[in-house]
């Protein structure tokens, strides 16, 4: 370990033959440099606040469950021009002055196969069809948009499997505008739906 003499020790050795004014001002400086640094960025954290989740459909078919972190954001049907498919889900906890932007893991079902069950019961056929969930996640960036009102944690789920995320004010209008029919299908999308492989079975949590 060195011995030699820091630069503020110096200081106060040639400032005893100095000026009671210099000496003053060069040692309040001394003082402060060798002070112990405080953070200030707890100061700058809000109070946490309960965000709602609203999801976004823009996919062709209707996602029965999806996460945000691990927090349950309920069912998504397909978006419309003016809604996203979704309603509000409590709830997500996040503090104003968080560095920003929030790195979100989305999960949600994103397709389905059939699986062939055998029937219990001796009369009848002796196999029914299921649906089986197929689920899929990705990373979304979430940034404060919310201008200093923070009320709501939007997900938008696109067809192409990417999740884009916001802190908003509220319900704010779908990010693509895609048609609807009167049968809460996208126009001209027809759904047959494969039968499961062995793989979808163990991922779907046969």
């Amino acid at each position: 370990m060195s011995t030699q003499p820091s630069l503020c020790e110096n200081f106060r050795r040639w400032l005893q033959l100095g000026s009671a004014t210099v000496m003053s001002a060069l040692l309040l400086g001394c003082a402060q440099a060798e002070a112990p640094q405080v953070s200030t960025a707890s100061a700058k954290l809000g109070e946490p606040q309960s965000l709602l989740i609203q999801g976004y459909n823009y996919t062709d078919d209707v996602i029965e469950s999806f996460t945000v972190n691990g927090q349950g954001g309920g069912r998504l049907y397909l978006s419309d021009p003016t809604s996203g498919g979704g309603g509000s889900v409590c709830c997500v906890s996040y503090q104003p002055g968080t560095s920003l932007p929030i790195k979100l893991r989305v999960r949600w079902v994103g397709g389905y196969c059939i699986e062939r069950v055998k029937s219990p019961y001796p009369y009848g056929k002796p196999y029914h069809d299921h649906r089986r969930h197929l689920w899929r996640e990705a990373e979304a960036q979430a940034n404060d948009l919310s201008n200093g009102k923070p009320k709501a944690l939007e997900v938008h789920v696109f067809a192409d499997g990417h999740v884009e995320a916001a802190i908003t004010q509220g319900y704010s209008p779908p990010r693509l505008a895609l048609p609807e029919n009167d049968k809460s299908e996208r126009p001209g999308v027809t759904h047959n739906y494969l039968n499961c492989t062995n793989d979808q079975l163990q991922q779907s949590g046969r």
